[in-house]
Parts: structure tokens; sequence; C-alpha cells
């Protein structure tokens, strides 16, 4: 294949793939903003992702009832999109890591915050996952 052909190919498969997942093949369409303690402290937050409430500033608070005012993120780096777990339980994962390749992420900027909800993570403590209205043409994809 000549190098061309290969360019073309590899455009057509990433034109696939973010076109499949902006018709909603997937539910990807959460990011993870941090981690609560049972003290309803941050441990940790997320670099790179900045909550803001209804008025467009920035909350910085941990409590759930300020965190439930969340409208908006501004992200400075991508993010990656995960399906969304809601209120229940994380699932348990693999034992040992995958093969690395392309998975769903959402470029920098701000975007809009549909619901938050809090995930119960198995060891205490809960996650913060904020469900976006992610725009196609913000989704990219990444090798993870």
């Amino acid at each position: 294949m000549t190098p061309l052909r290969i360019a073309l190919t590899c455009g057509l498969a990433f034109a696939a793939a973010t076109s499949s997942f902006a018709q909603g093949t997937g539910d990807y369409n959460c990011i993870l903003a941090g981690r609560l303690s049972d003290e309803a402290r941050w441990a940790p937050r997320m670099a790179g992702v900045e909550l803001l409430g209804q008025d467009g500033r920035a909350v910085a608070a941990a409590d759930k009832q300020a965190l439930s005012g969340i409208r908006q993120v501004r992200l400075s780096s991508p993010a990656l999109l995960s399906r969304c777990d809601g209120n229940g339980q994380l699932a348990l994962g693999p034992d040992s890591p995958g093969a690395k390749g392309p998975v769903p992420a959402i470029g920098p900027g701000t975007v809009a915050v549909e619901s938050v909800s809090f995930p119960k993570l198995r060891r205490g403590g809960e996650m913060v996952e904020l469900k976006l209205t992610v725009p196609a043409e913000r989704v990219t994809m990444i090798t993870r």
C-alpha cells in the first residue's frame, strides 16, 4: 500500500468511528470530574476540569448540593468519554490492562452538562460523573 492509500484508509476509519459515535451507537457521553472522599472532600479532583455553575462561575465546593448545580465544564485538555454509570456502584474492570487502542474523547473547551451523578466506590467515597451534551465536532479519538 502506498502512503497515500494508508493515510486515506486511516482517515476513513477515523471518520467512521466518530460518525458512529455521533449517531448515538454508544452511550459514551460521560466524563469523571474527580473523586469525593467519605467526608465529601476532593480526593483527588481531575486536573484540567473546571466546573461551572448556572451563572458561569467556577464551582470549587465538594458537597453534593453545590456539585448538583453544575451546568457546564471547561476542559483544558482532551477528556476520555465513558459510559455513564449513574448513581449505581461501579462495575469491576479486568484484572490486567488490555491492549492500547483508540478511545473516544472530547476536546478542550466548554461543554454543557446534562446531569451530575455520584457512582459509589466499593471501598468508600464516590466518583463525580458528568453527563455531557457532546457535539459531534468535538469528539476525537485518542490512543489509550
